[in-house]
């Protein structure tokens, strides 16, 4: 199974308002693509390309919730 890294740090509580939150997403070291959160919605960026793949937010939770797995939530 390859090795996933994600970095994200922060140090405070931040309000995305006017500047996306872009976080980069690698599987063994190669990058895999760049996610990108927004207030209006959620981008999927593959890595070599300059197109975004674009979900409102209603769609993702939509999405989310029919496709993804259920797991426990941690406390």
């Amino acid at each position: 199974m390859p090795a996933h890294e994600i970095s994200l740090k922060i140090l405070r509580e931040i309000e995305v308002v006017n500047t996306d939150i872009e976080v980069e997403v690698r599987e063994d070291g190669d990058l895999l693509g760049r996610l990108r959160i927004s207030r209006g919605s959620i981008d999927w960026i593959p890595a070599l390309k300059r197109s975004a793949h674009r979900l409102e937010w209603e769609r993702f939770a939509a999405l989310m919730e029919d496709s993804g797995r259920a797991v426990e939530r941690p406390d």
